[in-house]
């Protein structure tokens, strides 16, 4: 299952194309439709789009903190 990550929804410049794939994808599938598992749908919907947002922002976040 696809989680999160802890910078989001920080987007980065040099990874605006990937970023605006997945918030697109994420805002049109998480849509409040009564459905309490709707966000957890929108993530395995959106997961190519996802990866790639992830990616493109690990490469530029720099290490992660213990």
């Amino acid at each position: 299952m696809s989680t999160l990550p802890s910078y989001f929804p920080l987007k980065l410049k040099k990874c605006e194309q990937s970023a605006q794939a997945f918030f697109s994808c994420f805002e049109s599938e998480s849509t409040p439709n009564g459905d309490k598992d709707v966000g957890r749908k929108a993530l395995t919907t959106c997961a190519q789009s996802l990866e790639e947002y992830k990616k493109c922002m690990d490469s530029f976040v720099g290490p992660k903190a213990p």
